[in-house]
């Protein structure tokens, strides 16, 4: 159910909503066509002038900037188009981009909803995919397109899903998981190395099993690597590697509370989470996964392109919100049982819901360019309510008057959303558990 909910309001913008998916979305034709991983028979196509920004030169072949993973995930709904023999255009390669992206993004719900059934009530879990599914990136970026985003939050809802259970397959599961979410975001290989350090800590029986799952895409990436490059190493990393520097304290204050690219400005339910890890730190797994997100967040912040270019917030922090989001589990005895915290956790969800929305269905704020970007990192007028009054892009040629009716709309909708959900969850929280990690 969950999953279907959130497919529905994906597609229910009915646009595209990408950038850095054109490498990815092109991926499928290449191997179904041309049997190759490399790019290189769309280079003069869609790539001429543009191919430092999406592409890497190995030799003489031209790969994706991003590793292969997101691609080859969407093969299934690339399928018959690219062996019909389909004509390449602008709007296949758009529909094409946001019906995977929604796909996948949807069924990281799905699985998300798989990984909190045991760790409380039924309404708490869907309350929790709620708030990931739509008062998250899943939303706003995620969900609207083929980013690396979606699929990585999927296999990382995986991996979580497999250590709250018990028994081999879930193990393995873990391990999967964990480990091809790194495989399509390199920067989630802190959140490995978190359920690594956890298993190693708590559960060594669980590490075989655990490290076996995770073989297969440590494997295949190794395989594309040296395949493709001869080296064991991903063929960006020397790019990337460059753009890293020293911690940058503007970008470390700016990814936290900023107006246009803080976590808490965008997901303020980001605190509850925190709080679940403190609640659980004796079980060694949640204070792990925090300090996965915080290196996630430092790491970031040593990023030169740290504001994300053409983007909706910190889209960086996407799976940082689903594991955030996970985390919250534990905290619903304590939540459900104040009224000012419930009042407060709903409006946190609510609020979230309203930004995303407007992320998913309008015009993004700001301008497309990191440098201009980093300037108005701290302009409250970009923020994307605020922006409904301020940015001719949000609302197109609306007069004032209707820029403030629309305004005030976000507003109520956020304040009456929040006033239902309080009242929802404010009945007796029935199923609930406080187990410790199961």
């Amino acid at each position: 159910m969950v999953f279907l909910a959130a497919l529905a309001a994906y597609l229910s913008t009915r646009h595209w909503h990408g950038g850095d998916d054109l490498p990815s979305i092109l991926l499928p034709f290449a191997l179904l066509r041309h049997g190759t991983l490399a790019l290189d028979p769309f280079i003069d196509d869609w790539f001429r002038g543009r191919n430092a920004w999406f592409t890497i030169a190995v030799g003489a072949r031209h790969l994706s900037w991003m590793p292969p993973a997101t691609g080859l995930l969407a093969l299934p709904v690339c399928l018959v188009p690219a062996l019909r023999g389909a004509t390449i255009t602008v709007g296949l390669l758009m529909r094409l981009s946001k019906l995977s992206g929604a796909l996948i993004t949807a069924a990281s719900v799905g699985v998300l909803w798989k990984a909190l059934e045991r760790r409380c009530s039924r309404q708490w879990a869907f309350c929790l995919c709620a708030l990931y599914g739509l008062g998250s990136w899943a939303f706003s970026v995620s969900g609207q397109a083929l980013w690396q985003h979606g699929p990585a939050c999927l296999t990382l809802a995986l991996g979580l899903w497999g250590l709250a259970e018990d028994g081999p397959r879930f193990d393995a599961l873990a391990g999967f998981g964990f480990a091809a979410s790194a495989a399509v975001r390199p920067d989630d290989a802190f959140f490995f190395a978190a359920a690594l350090a956890y298993l190693l800590y708590k559960e060594r029986r669980r590490l075989p099993l655990f490290l076996s799952g995770a073989l297969a895409p440590a494997v295949l990436s190794a395989a594309y690597w040296l395949h493709y490059t001869g080296r064991l190493r991903p063929p960006e990393l020397g790019v990337q590697a460059a753009k890293l520097g020293g911690l940058d304290p503007n970008a470390l204050l700016a990814l936290l509370v900023s107006p246009t690219r803080g976590l808490l400005t965008f997901f303020p339910a980001a605190a509850f989470g925190a709080w679940g890890a403190w609640k659980k730190r004796r079980d060694a797994l949640p204070p792990l996964l925090l300090a996965a997100c915080a290196a996630q967040w430092v790491f970031f912040a040593c990023y030169d392109g740290w504001t994300g270019g053409n983007t909706f917030g910190a889209r960086y922090f996407a799976a940082a919100a689903l594991v955030l989001t996970w985390l919250c589990a534990v905290i619903e005895p304590e939540v459900r049982g104040s009224r000012a915290l419930l009042s407060l956790w709903s409006l946190c969800v609510s609020y979230s819901a309203v930004v995303h929305a407007l992320g998913a269905y309008l015009p993004w704020p700001g301008p497309p360019d990191i440098p201009e970007q980093k300037l108005a990192a701290w302009s409250w007028s970009l923020h994307p309510l605020a922006a409904l009054l301020t940015t001719p892009r949000a609302l197109g040629a609306a007069s004032l008057p209707a820029r403030a009716v629309a305004f005030s709309a976000a507003l109520a909708l956020a304040a009456g959303g929040g006033a239902l959900l309080r009242r929802g969850l404010g009945r007796t929280p029935g199923g609930a558990r406080d187990s410790g990690l199961h």
